[in-house]
């Protein structure tokens, strides 16, 4: 034990001295102490950069108290008993943390969109003191970021400003510093490194994903939200935003940190400076990561690109001839490897541009023009009689989708056999109760419509120990390819 943490503990220091050397902050490992000096000095000149440019931020919000909105929506209430009474607000104070920027020669400050969301009030609080009122200029709720204008007669000319830098440019393992306001402790310095770049992660609300984003196992505590991540050479590479402290099972974890790359909100800075919001090209599309096993089943030889997994009822992509099942592997000349990539190659074009995408149909390359709109929404209906089966097989319970069935698991579909029950590899497959699967085929040209158990029966009949299939999944409102192995 004793000689396997010492290994550990030197492996560790190799690690961060290359990432320092790298980064031309140390030189080479010479005189005992110089490591240490060097990482700290470090730490410290890129602290008293950017620390003046960090604030407090103070959000005065009102929330709404008293008797349940939906009961007094309830028609029969309102016959009886006539209009409902006006419902009481309090006030709730909470606190977020923020950093100037020079933009186009004013000062503005930087922080998340969820820290100022339903904000009466604002105040900003600087280290040595002064305050300032402020209100949104622009947010964009899709990559959590505010900008706030500082408001009021005060001099703002002489504010401290932070420097923006390019996250490229900082290497994976190299030192960074997360500044801002845990539980309202002011300009808390943590050190860390960025432990990787483009991580996605759910919302907090179940409404998508966060993209981009920077994790990092510097300190990052609520209060720190909005505040700067620094590289060491002093320049801001991203927000800092979101934290995971549990993993799926319920047990505890650290270290895993997000910001938004600052580079993400350099995109939008424009547009909510000039119009208080974000407007992106939208293509309608719900997609995902292409594993290789799917690739392989699509007929896919590199395994880079994005799988279509619905389009949307008349939507830009469902005009242009999109299909559910189709992989994208290129937008104009541009290839694309991941849903990240494609993701941001879409949505920071111009609304009316059309673009060409390369994609992969029924194993054969194919491409077609799609001009970009702005989003739009749509569902579906039917089915009522209940049968059920448990495939060991597979390790799953399937039952045909019933109105009593949509209601019991909330579904969005009235179609497809629900997932009641998961054994072993089909849960370790990522499936989920309450999951409805739509098609399943041997592969992308061999898919059949799942309506009935009936349908599932003759599918199954037809694989042997070790096929996989590819399944069409709806899971809450969003559509996802899988693989399952029998």
């Amino acid at each position: 034990m004793i000689s396997r943490s010492k290994s550990f503990s030197v492996i560790l220091a190799l690690v961060i001295g290359i990432g320092l050397i790298s980064a031309g902050l140390v030189p080479a490992l010479g005189s005992e102490g110089s490591l240490v000096e060097s990482q700290e000095t470090a730490i410290t000149r890129s602290a008293e950069k950017v620390g003046p440019a960090v604030v407090r931020v103070e959000v005065t919000k009102g929330v709404s108290a008293g008797i349940p909105f939906n009961f007094f929506e309830d028609p029969f209430f309102k016959y009886f008993f006539g209009e409902p009474p006006q419902r009481e607000e309090r006030e709730v104070k909470s606190l977020g943390s923020g950093f100037v920027i020079d933009w186009q020669g004013k000062k503005y400050v930087l922080t998340n969109e969820h820290v100022v969301s339903g904000a009466k009030e604002i105040r900003l609080v600087f280290k040595e003191g002064m305050t300032y009122q402020a209100k949104v200029a622009g947010a964009d709720e899709m990559i959590d970021v505010a900008v706030l204008e500082i408001t009021g007669d005060k001099d703002t000319e002489n504010l401290p400003v932070a420097s923006l830098g390019d996250p490229a440019n900082t290497p994976i393992g190299s030192w960074v510093v997360a500044i801002g306001n845990p539980e309202g402790f002011e300009n808390t310095v943590t050190a860390g490194v960025l432990s990787a770049r483009n991580r996605s992660i759910p919302k907090p609300n179940d409404s998508g994903s966060y993209q981009n984003l920077l994790q990092t196992d510097a300190a990052i505590n609520p209060g720190n939200s909005g505040g700067p991540l620094v590289n060491m050479q002093g320049k801001v590479i991203g927000m800092n935003t979101a934290i995971i402290r549990r993993n799926q099972q319920g047990i505890p974890i650290t270290g895993l940190n997000f910001a938004v790359s600052i580079d993400s909100v350099e995109r939008v800075l424009a547009d909510l400076v000039s119009k208080g919001e974000v407007t992106r090209a939208w293509l309608g599309v719900g997609f995902q990561k292409v594993t290789p096993e799917m690739g392989e089943k699509f007929g896919l030889e590199d395994g880079h690109g994005v799988l279509i997994s619905e389009v949307y009822p008349d939507s830009p992509a469902d005009r242009g001839g999109l299909k559910s099942g189709d992989i994208i592997i290129k937008v104009n000349d541009n290839k694309i490897t991941g849903a990240t990539e494609f993701q941001q190659e879409i949505m920071y074009r111009d609304v009316g541009e059309e673009v060409e995408l390369t994609l992969i149909r029924n194993q054969e390359r194919k491409t077609i023009t799609v001009e970009l709109g702005k989003r739009d929404n749509g569902q579906i209906e039917t089915s009522e009689e209940k049968s059920s089966i448990t495939d060991d097989d597979f390790g799953l319970t399937l039952v045909e989708n019933t109105p009593k069935i949509r209601q019991e698991y909330e579904l969005s579909v009235a179609t497809g056999l629900v997932i009641t029950d998961l054994q072993g590899f089909a849960r370790a497959r990522g499936l989920r109760e309450g999951d409805v699967l739509l098609q399943a085929g041997k592969n992308s040209r061999n898919l059949y419509t799942l309506q009935s158990v009936g349908d599932w029966k003759k599918i199954a009949a037809d694989t042997s120990k070790g096929d996989t299939l590819l399944v069409r999944v709806v899971r809450g409102d969003s559509y996802i390819w899988m693989t399952l192995a029998r």
